[in-house]
């Protein structure tokens, strides 16, 4: 059984239903009634979800290029580093910023996926139903005041080309893929002493 720190690690590294059984058995090892855990839990059984509806829709090929794009590449990990060090009434501003920056990419990078957009597009759909509930969740323990308004246009923003009829199917999947593994690090950073967190 892989440890916290080792399972963390593989699924921002390369996230796949095998890396998030891992790491649900990792932290069901805890053993700690932790409302972190649970909603750690909870993060990860949707992801594992989504990710294996995907991996029935497309080929190996093209589901193994997508999982690489989800890889925590340089411009992922300095976001992850930047919202791990980020103090409590900072970090949601940095998640979704951080979210935001992915976003952007996601819109303008190229398509290397064809044929599966209308085919994902129900799966997709309940992705993002599920995490702008989870976003909202988050951001209102981070950030109690911030008015009801501006927590949906932030999560609405982030979500954006989620929602886009333009938008490919598979740079969807990478965007809603990045916000998965922000839900499960904005969790999961509350479990891992300082000196155990994920390196970048």
């Amino acid at each position: 059984m892989k440890s916290l720190q080792e399972a963390t690690r593989q699924v921002l590294a390369g996230p796949t239903p095998g890396a998030l059984v891992a790491l649900q058995g990792a932290l069901l090892a805890l053993g700690q009634q932790d409302e972190a855990a649970a909603r750690a839990l909870g993060v990860a059984s949707h992801f594992y979800e989504y990710l294996s509806e995907l991996h029935t829709k497309i080929a190996a090929r093209d589901y193994s290029e997508l999982a690489s794009r989800l890889d925590m590449g340089a411009v992922g990990a300095v976001a992850v580093e930047n919202i791990l060090a980020a103090e409590q009434d900072s970090f949601w501003k940095r998640l979704v910023m951080g979210g935001l920056a992915e976003a952007l990419m996601v819109a303008a990078s190229r398509q290397y996926v064809k044929g599966w957009d209308v085919e994902t597009d129900l799966t997709h759909t309940r992705a993002v139903w599920y995490l702008a509930e989870a976003l909202w969740r988050a951001s209102e323990e981070m950030q109690p005041d911030l008015p009801a308004e501006q927590r949906w246009q932030a999560i609405q923003s982030l979500l954006a080309p989620a929602y886009d009829a333009d938008v490919r199917a598979p740079e969807k999947a990478v965007l809603l893929g990045r916000v998965f593994q922000m839900l499960l690090i904005t969790h999961l950073s509350r479990l891992l002493p300082g000196e155990q967190r994920p390196e970048s």
